[in-house]
């Protein structure tokens, strides 16, 4: 028992950041405040909803359906999330630490295992403890549901949990066979987030119309209520959460649901018994491999060779690539299917007028997060820093190379983004060519500020050119700062184009774009070889 305590401590100690940036106090309160305000105005958003979608289901006598359908939805959730983690964790770190202690492979395993689902438990309880506590106020429910529904939250994320774990064995080979095929990967990732943003545009728009109308029994008519009641006795898992959780035929759901947990983690454990440390050391003795390309050296001029050096360091991984392309390409989907849904709403409550507005906030904010890999251009380089301090190249021409590279793939998504709004019907050609080129300008002072934050405070979280898995505290800054200007910016532009009129919207978004944008690069500029050469990795 000590031992699995003593690794478990370990995973934790592990996932720690190694690192720590120092910092004013201040600075960090601020930080965390922040955050935690992000997070409450987030909740108490959709809480709002599922309160106005649990009334819904009360007039039309699908409570208990809500439960089934919203148990359905943070399952999947949490699958897909925990399949990518889990495969992550138990196959894809670095175990060579672990594997000299004297302990057999079960227990590492064992170790993991627990703080996978720690991990989950947490996550999981996030996302439905408190629409559980609104449906039992809403819903009037007794002592005993509240009662119920801590043992139920506990063991809500096993099955789920304990399935992601079984195909995270094969997910583990088609990511090992993919490995390498980075650009059969970032089609993949792309194909993925578009049609993931597509369903939940759908899904959203269905949602809106339904909060939309006073009239429920026009939307959800009588068969409509037999098919989703219908549909909700074949989500089996999810049914049987829902008994045990109201006391309907309890005992039957909590004996099929234990003994659908015990049959898996019975095979589970049999594979940690037989397999895990051969995967464990067969991994660690292939970790090091990779393709092999023949290539011949080029003559290159120095702009492009820095040029060549950046896009392989990015497309070296395809964690990178994603982050790099990925949202930028799937922007003018984003920013099509956001503005369709936001301009119909705001359209029916406000007017056309409320149109330029919402293009502005929408197309700005899925920009920023788009741009905010820049602030990861000096970090990225990792283990290989000190190669960018003894090249025969100032440090000038390196970070102007690093500045171009985001305007390479950012001003085309701006301007197809314009194109498709255009060529939908929301917004004249010429006005959307103008919004296009003054968000060309805010996010070129964006690009500048977010390398500027990574040259100011690099943090470097890692050694051995090994690639950066989670957010640093500057791509968060960047993405902040964006989102606080898309905001401001797009309330700015609604009220502008409402109450003065359509052009004078031009005077604030080129009056914020124009000096932002000269500030922000001179900003970059300004005694950057100073700045350079003080960073030490």
């Amino acid at each position: 028992m000590r031992q699995f305590l003593t690794l478990l401590k370990l995973e934790f100690m592990n996932r720690a950041p190694k690192n720590r940036v120092k910092g004013h106090y201040f600075s960090k309160i601020v930080k965390y405040l922040i955050i935690a305000l992000a997070v409450v105005a987030i909740g108490c958003g959709l809480l709002y909803v599922f309160n106005s979608l649990i009334s819904i289901c009360t007039q039309a006598d699908l409570e208990q359906e809500f439960i089934v359908y919203y148990t359905t939805l943070v399952q999947i959730v949490q699958f897909f999330f925990g399949l990518s983690l889990t495969t992550k964790t138990l196959f894809f770190n670095s175990d060579s630490d672990l594997l000299k202690l004297p302990v057999n492979g079960k227990m590492i395993f064992l170790a993991k295992l627990a703080y996978l689902f720690i991990y989950e438990l947490i996550f999981t309880t996030c996302l439905t403890l408190p629409v559980f506590i609104l449906y039992g106020i809403k819903t009037m429910q007794g002592a005993i549901f509240y009662v119920m529904l801590l043992p139920n939250i506990l063991f809500f994320p096993v099955i789920p949990f304990l399935f992601g774990v079984l195909l995270s064995i094969p997910a583990m080979y088609v990511v090992g066979y993919l490995k390498n095929k980075f650009v059969v990967m970032l089609v993949l990732y792309t194909l993925c987030v578009a049609i993931g943003f597509t369903i939940y545009t759908y899904a959203l728009r269905f949602i809106m119309e339904v909060l939309g109308t006073s009239d429920i029994s026009s939307i959800l008519q009588t068969q409509v209520v037999l098919d989703i009641k219908f549909v909700s006795t074949i989500l089996y898992t999810p049914m049987l959460f829902k008994n045990s959780l109201l006391l309907y035929r309890f005992w039957p759901s909590a004996v099929v649901n234990i003994t659908i947990a015990i049959i898996l983690f019975l095979i589970v454990f049999f594979f940690a018994n037989k397999s895990y440390l051969k995967i464990l050391l067969s991994n660690a003795e292939n970790g090091g491999k990779a393709f092999h390309k023949n290539s011949q050296i080029k003559n290159r001029s120095i702009s492009g060779a820095l040029f060549y050096r950046e896009f392989l360091s990015i497309f070296r991984s395809t964690n990178y690539a994603f982050q790099y392309l990925t949202i930028v390409i799937t922007t003018p989907l984003m920013v099509f299917f956001s503005s369709q849904i936001a301009s119909n709403i705001g359209v029916n409550q406000v007017g056309e007028g409320i149109l330029p507005g919402i293009v502005v906030l929408v197309l700005l904010m899925f920009l920023s997060m788009g741009t905010s890999f820049a602030a990861t251009s000096i970090t990225r380089e990792g283990g290989n820093f000190f190669h960018t301090k003894i090249i025969p190249v100032s440090y000038r021409k390196q970070v102007t190379v690093k500045f171009l590279l985001y305007l390479i793939v950012s001003i085309p998504s701006v301007i197809i983004s314009a194109l498709v709004l255009a060529f939908a019907g929301f917004l004249s050609y010429f006005n959307a060519l103008m919004i296009a080129l003054a968000v060309c300008m805010i996010v070129t002072g964006s690009i500048a500020s977010s390398i500027l934050l990574d040259i100011r405070k690099p943090q470097f979280m890692f050694l051995d050119g090994k690639e950066i898995t989670n957010s640093n505290a500057n791509v968060s800054t960047s993405i902040t700062l964006g989102f606080v200007i898309a905001v401001i910016l797009g309330i700015a532009s609604i009220a502008v184009s409402m109450f003065v009129s359509l052009p004078a919207i031009y005077i604030v978004l080129f009056g914020f774009g124009v000096p932002y944008m000269a500030i922000e690069v001179f900003r970059l500029f300004f005694k950057l070889e100073k700045r350079y050469r003080s960073i030490e990795a």
